[in-house]
């Protein structure tokens, strides 16, 4: 059976050139060709799910690490704080114990979903 082309994907390679990839199927197996023709692999629709998953997974892997990465460093410039600030934040632990003792037997607690206090 002669392969038929069923989508056609365009790609930009590592030299940032942009290139058009051919999937196609011949009823049994699925290959995979550049516009060239010059590079092609071809598999069952077996193996085809397993590519596809570990691609995927692979590529959700960098892209999560790289937004986590991303994240972490705009955490750490906004934290860095100076020595007041952490004194400060410090004071506000002192404060709850301080309503605790001068309210014996109410164990008071600040709820953290809001800045009510409950019993």
């Amino acid at each position: 059976m002669n392969w038929k082309t069923i989508e056609t994907v365009s790609i930009v390679n590592s030299e940032g050139e942009s290139e058009n990839i051919q999937i196609q199927h011949n009823g049994n197996f699925y290959k995979i060709r550049n516009e060239f023709g010059n590079m092609s692999f071809d598999f069952d629709i077996s193996s085809g799910c397993d590519l596809i998953e570990t691609l995927q997974t692979i590529i959700t892997t960098d892209i999560n690490k790289e937004v986590n990465d991303f994240l972490s460093r705009q955490d750490f410039e906004n934290s860095i704080r100076n020595e007041n600030d952490i004194q400060s934040q410090l004071n506000l632990f002192e404060s709850a114990n301080k309503i605790n003792d001068e309210n014996i037997g109410l164990d008071i607690k600040l709820n953290k979903t809001s800045n009510k206090i409950t019993k």
